[in-house]
């Protein structure tokens, strides 16, 4: 009995410790995009199955974890602009709206907010600067093509550092990656290449970092080379740089993990996971700095929305996610190694056997080797090689991110099936996502079911008058 009594009262006490404000010093607002339940579970199998990743994620045994809904005005399925503008200010708008609501009004977001009150302020990416997610934390515009808009409102926006791989261009304008790189530099702002960002905390004005190569997105994780620039290099440039200049007031730092979406889009199990655990070590570098401020920081993950309909299982009640290391490189480097393979020197190709195609897979997949490929399976491929290669010409499957060789997705799927995964189709699902607290005031994040009630909650915890 006096257990039933007293839990509830503690419970009151550490919520009530929590109206104080400010409470929180340092937020930390990760988005994993396209992150459903089952990308996590899935991931996690997958370390399980194979040793190359904690058997548990890092934010999956977070003491406060729940589930949230992520629908917007306009369709019960969101897109990353109006996901990302309900995470960003707490207000529900139509697909493909940045920062503003359904009537195309401005709408303020965290970073408008902390940077109000004087608080340090930053957003990075592995995707774009200028894409949908991060440009919700610092950019209005009524659609998220608008990238040549959202790259110019960067320049003014209350953003003290940025970090993504690049500007995305927009079709039709003459002002690419380069231009707006420069145009930041006039603007006065410090910019670093990757993959080092020495001296980073060194500045005092604003700071962008960029990858070193002339990009759009990171390069996935399981295509990365030495010289690549990560995530979690991102992270570590950008703690250094707000604890350097803002450490005794305070920080908000959001994070996303972009190209989760890109892989789950892709129909890339293989590439997913990698993505997902990617995600995972630049949370890695956040908890570093949580340990030594657990008393003052908050952490909060969430998605924007689910994408793929990813379902753990395909038929058989059981799975082989060991499978998935047979698979080297994500779906769109494939592509581009079976086309340099049959298309060389980008002639059509001298319709190679079915034996070769299959000789390709094999060593690129493990099909038909460390990889069982059923009767069923086989002849689906073979169709498709029937009509493609078997023609003498290559077809290609479009998803939102690539272009890939329709003998490559077939390929990769029977792989995916293989080990245990099945995607319902390559767009955005109307799942609720996780949502995953740690840190100072964890409790009050426990008793929210919708995106727009996360962003006003960090707000008011973390003293962001607006």
């Amino acid at each position: 009995m006096k257990m039933r009594i007293l839990l509830p009262v503690l419970a009151l006490l550490s919520l009530g410790a929590c109206k104080s404000q400010p409470e929180v010093k340092y937020v930390f607002y990760l988005i994993g995009d396209g992150m459903g339940i089952n990308q996590v579970f899935g991931t996690q199998e997958f370390n399980i199955a194979t040793g190359l990743g904690p058997a548990e994620i890092n934010f999956a045994n977070f003491p406060v974890h729940s589930f949230v809904t992520t629908y917007s005005s306009s369709s019960r399925v969101t897109d990353s602009a109006a996901g990302g503008t309900a995470l960003a200010s707490g207000v529900k708008t139509y697909n493909s709206a940045i920062g503003v609501d359904p009537d195309v009004k401005p709408v303020l977001s965290l970073t408008d907010w902390a940077k109000a009150n004087g608080y340090g302020t930053g957003i990075c990416t592995s995707v774009g600067l200028n894409h949908a997610t991060p440009a919700c934390f610092m950019a209005h515009t009524e659609k998220r093509k608008n990238y040549e808009d959202i790259s110019t409102q960067y320049l003014t926006a209350p953003v003290d550092f940025a970090a993504g791989a690049g500007f995305i261009k927009q079709k039709g304008s003459d002002k690419d990656n380069n231009y707006f790189i420069e145009a930041s530099r006039e603007a006065g702002i410090t910019v670093f290449r990757g993959p080092s960002f020495d001296g980073v905390a060194d500045v005092s004005g604003r700071v962008l970092c960029l990858s070193g190569k002339d990009q759009e997105s990171l390069p996935y994780a399981i295509d990365r080379k030495e010289d690549d620039t990560k995530l979690s290099d991102f992270v570590k440039a950008g703690i250094d740089y707000l604890d350097a200049n803002y450490g005794k007031k305070g920080f908000f730092f959001m994070i996303e993990g972009g190209e989760i979406d890109w892989a789950s889009h892709g129909d890339d199990i293989a590439a997913c996971v990698h993505e997902l655990n990617d995600f995972a070590s630049a949370i890695d570098v956040v908890l570093d700095f949580y340990y030594k401020h657990a008393d003052e920081t908050l952490i909060v993950i969430t998605a924007d929305h689910e994408t793929g309909g990813l379902m753990l299982g395909a038929g058989k009640y059981e799975m082989h996610p060991e499978l998935l290391t047979n698979q080297k490189m994500s779906k769109p480097e494939l592509t581009v190694l079976f086309r340099r393979t049959f298309f060389p020197d980008g002639q059509k190709p001298v319709a190679p056997s079915w034996d070769k195609v299959k000789a390709f897979f094999k060593e690129n997949l493990g099909l038909w080797d460390a990889v069982p490929v059923n009767e069923k399976a086989e002849a689906k491929l073979r169709a498709v090689y029937d009509d493609t290669l078997g023609k003498g010409r290559d077809l290609s499957e479009a998803n939102l991110y690539a272009v890939n060789s329709a003998l490559v997705v077939e390929a990769v799927d029977i792989l995916a099936r293989a080990a245990g995964y099945q995607w319902s189709y390559g767009s955005h699902s109307g799942s609720p996502v996780g949502l995953y607290v740690q840190g100072k005031c964890k409790e009050q994040f426990s008793p929210l079911h919708d995106n727009t009630e996360i962003a006003p909650l960090i707000a008011k915890l973390a003293g962001y008058k607006h």
